[in-house]
């Protein structure tokens, strides 16, 4: 797993502010523009799947970007149903001390029954949101090999492919919570700076704030090429354009 390789891929191309930018600009089309994001990081895993040597794309494809990001996010929320199901039992159990009424023991009963359920709830849930960021390279890495939903809906296969992988993942996982503590980190105690400052900090800081769309875009690129990597090393193949 080449870590440096993946912070610096996007800055080898020689036309990379340009793709970046336009990147930053098509991701704030509503509707299309998160999902057409989506699919540019499914072609940088691709790309980096096939050993391409400049593995940020053009955007000669938007349809294709977003039908991919489309789908693949159809797949994901699959696998978050869990999560919502979690959800409704727990936002249940907080009307349970409405049924006390007056009777302040009732209440009171209730209350610690309530608590117990969202604690309990809580933990699986917690769980199982560790599993579904696990599991999320491992779809994006199937899709990127079939460009099929029911790749991805195939959870044994997705498993077998995540514990064969789990330390490349659990790596990708560290790298990408550390990055983008880093950069919050960084524009958080930049923006804090010149706040202070009258007028003219305000209006760097709005500046400032712009920068963070091509920011974000790095972040995703480099997310992706850390997964491209991962599928490459497993011997995946990436389907072709």
């Amino acid at each position: 797993m080449d870590v440096s390789r993946a912070l610096a891929f996007v800055f080898d191309d020689e036309e990379w502010l340009g793709k970046v930018l336009l990147t930053a600009v098509i991701s704030l089309v509503p509707v299309f523009g998160p999902f057409a994001l989506g699919g540019y990081v499914i072609a940088v895993v691709r790309n980096v799947m096939a050993s391409s040597s400049r593995p940020l794309p053009h955007w000669e494809e938007p349809g294709r970007y977003f039908a991919d990001g489309l789908k693949f996010c159809a797949a994901t929320l699959v696998y978050a149903l869990p999560l919502l199901i979690l959800i409704c039992p727990v936002a249940m159990s907080w009307l349970l001390p409405l049924i006390g009424g007056d009777d302040s023991e009732a209440t009171t009963a209730l209350l610690g029954v309530s608590g117990a359920i969202t604690v309990l709830l809580g933990c699986l849930g917690a769980s199982y949101g560790l599993f579904y960021a696990l599991l999320t390279p491992v779809l994006q890495i199937r899709y990127a090999e079939t460009g099929e939903i029911r790749a991805c809906l195939r959870p044994g296969t997705a498993i077998r492919f995540l514990l064969d992988n789990f330390g490349r993942i659990l790596m990708v996982l560290l790298v990408q919570t550390l990055v983008g503590l880093l950069v919050t980190v960084v524009f958080g105690g930049v923006f804090g700076v010149l706040a202070f400052i009258p007028l003219c900090g305000q209006v760097l800081a709005g500046v400032g704030a712009l920068l963070l769309l091509p920011v974000g875009v790095w972040l995703v690129v480099v997310s992706g090429h850390l997964y491209g990597q991962i599928g490459r090393e497993a011997g995946v193949t990436a389907l072709s354009g």
